[in-house]
């Protein structure tokens, strides 16, 4: 239970365990109490979140200062019912994890998240600062693959002479870019798979040392394939990881894309990007054999993978050289097998800004 005590002036105050049933108590207020009380609870606590539950003690909703603040400018007399201020459509998680509940907090721009069981019973709060720290503990063992081995035939010929990730982009190379988004946001160990002038990318990272990675080499002997380089990492990847091309780059949160990865259960989780083309011509719709309509240069919108991958373990086992074609094997190959397999293949559309630099017309206008 929480502890009263007086300040030196005189003025009480609440303190409770910030964690476990008895903080959940103290911060448990009935439905029926009114507007005021909640107030009054959520500036006696240190909580930022008030759970309003009923008489059964199933949880209702949440009250925050926000809810104040809308309640109070809405003119709702403080007499009311603490349940006619309450959001119904709270965020809740069933289980403790932290990248899931920092993808609320991320999303949502919360502090707190209930942990409601199958009854509607809430048994413990995640809190922020907590999260932020265990997760940032994980991260700096969670691992990013960064495919740096292809030849980069669609930037031919200028990959004849510098290997793709190392093309300039601005002051840094475009592998120096892919690597620093996702250290903003927490990661620090980059496993690099390189074949194609792999010196070239080896020598930049040992003449122009990075202290905040933590960078270490996978080498092909021949061309493998996205899929077929992760084969030699299975002893490397014993946890869940993100994969990434050097070809896009992506405005996006990849403690969200987690977040998704483990609600749905996902073997693998792909990230998709919004893709507009234009076709510049008339596209004449045919329709047993005669003219139906013609829609002059539409817009198409698809869905596109990014290059960029949040895999489980398990699927390492799946990968299988001696079927691949031409010794080649493919993340499309792993999808297919993984899905084929019953495993769970998962989409998450980012939707934010992207830009694509796998190809000469499109890194040339970037340069």
């Amino acid at each position: 239970m929480s502890a009263l005590d007086l300040t030196a002036e005189g003025v009480m105050r609440v303190t409770c365990s910030l964690s476990g049933k008895e903080f959940v108590e103290s911060i448990s207020i009935y439905r029926k109490d009114t507007f005021l009380q909640g107030i009054q609870r959520l500036n006696e606590l240190n909580s930022y979140i008030l759970l309003v539950v009923g008489e059964d003690g199933r949880m209702m909703g949440t009250v925050t200062d926000g809810d104040i603040r809308h309640a109070i400018s809405s003119g709702i007399p403080f007499s009311n019912a603490i349940e006619m201020v309450c959001n119904r459509n709270y965020k809740s998680l069933r289980s403790r994890d932290d990248d899931a509940a920092l993808g609320f907090f991320e999303d949502y721009g919360i502090r707190r998240i209930p942990i409601v069981d199958d009854d509607g019973r809430v048994t413990d709060i995640m809190l922020i600062e907590d999260a932020l720290a265990r997760s940032d503990a994980r991260l700096n063992k969670r691992k990013v693959v960064v495919m740096a081995g292809g030849k980069g035939s669609r930037l031919d010929p200028i990959t004849r002479v510098v290997p793709k990730p190392l093309l300039p982009l601005g002051d840094r190379p475009i592998i120096e870019h892919i690597m620093d988004s996702f250290h903003a946001q927490g990661y620090r160990n980059f496993v690099i798979s390189v074949n194609y002038k792999k010196d070239y990318i080896k020598s930049y990272f040992s003449e122009n040392p990075n202290t905040r990675y933590n960078v270490s080499y996978v080498e092909e002997d021949s061309f493998m394939g996205t899929a077929g380089s992760l084969s030699l990492m299975r002893d490397v990847l014993t946890e869940t990881f993100f994969l990434t091309n050097c070809d896009i780059l992506v405005d996006m949160s990849y403690r969200s894309a987690y977040r998704e990865h483990v609600r749905q259960g996902n073997a693998i989780t792909v990230i998709g990007v919004l893709k507009n083309i234009n076709v510049p011509y008339g596209v004449i719709k045919i329709e047993d054999g005669e003219f139906a309509d013609i829609d002059e240069k539409p817009d198409y919108h698809f869905v596109v993978n990014a290059g960029i991958y949040i895999i489980e373990p398990q699927c390492l086992d799946l990968i299988d050289l001696g079927g691949a074609e031409g010794g080649l094997y493919h993340m499309t190959d792993l999808i297919r097998r993984a899905g084929g397999d019953g495993l769970r293949i998962g989409v998450f559309p980012a939707h934010r800004k992207w830009v694509d630099i796998g190809q000469w017309s499109d890194y040339s206008k970037l340069m």
